[in-house]
């Protein structure tokens, strides 16, 4: 991605994957009440929309922990928000509006209120497993032992705030989040034992 001349953001595919298909999502989203980025032209290997100056909700997590909580609270709310939201037509499945990647670091804490990003993945299925996937994403990423009483705050506070049920879709979210990516040996491990708790 960068920035153009004209301060537009172009996103262009690496994967050959179709970006008409999320400009398409955003631009519904966008009459449905969720704050996305505008999109201003979309061809099939390049996405040309508005850039939102601010901070990732991850980067405000890291300079200021004092927020952790407040900022748990925040991404618990963009949930509660999507849960409002009909499915569109155009996506395949039965369910609710899925995301699959809503963490702190697909949100950037705009001038005027947070903006999710990165709607590549959007599906149909159970919130629940949504918020599942949230918790996930940040429960297993390395850092560094300071940050991680603030990760806690952050996710204690998160799941404070959602549907309680969601623990319940949380070994098929680290089942998901292993098949998406590529993991190193230490998350693929927490990853297996949030699964091994389908099990037991």
């Amino acid at each position: 991605m960068f920035i153009r001349s004209d301060g537009l953001l172009v996103k262009r595919t690496r994967t050959g994957r179709d970006l008409r298909r999320e400009a398409e999502m955003m631009s519904y989203l966008s009459g449905h009440g969720i704050t996305v980025p505008r999109v201003y032209e979309a061809a099939a290997d390049e996405l040309v929309m508005q850039y939102v100056p601010g901070p990732r909700m991850s980067e405000e997590i890291g300079r200021k922990p004092w927020l952790a909580g407040s900022l748990g609270r925040e991404l618990a709310d963009l949930h509660h928000r999507l849960d409002a939201v009909k499915a569109p037509d155009f996506l395949k499945g039965e369910g609710n509006l899925l995301h699959l990647d809503l963490h702190p670091g697909n949100v950037v804490l705009g001038p005027e209120g947070p903006v999710v990003l990165d709607w590549a993945s959007a599906t149909k299925g159970d919130r629940r497993l949504d918020v599942a996937l949230s918790w996930v994403s940040l429960a297993v990423a390395r850092l560094a032992p300071v940050k991680k009483l603030t990760r806690w705050r952050f996710l204690r506070s998160f799941m404070a705030n959602v549907d309680p049920k969601a623990i319940e879709a949380i070994p098929e979210a680290a089942r998901i989040r292993l098949e998406r990516h590529d993991r190193d040996p230490a998350e693929r491990a927490a990853l297996q034992k949030l699964m091994d708790r389908e099990r037991h």
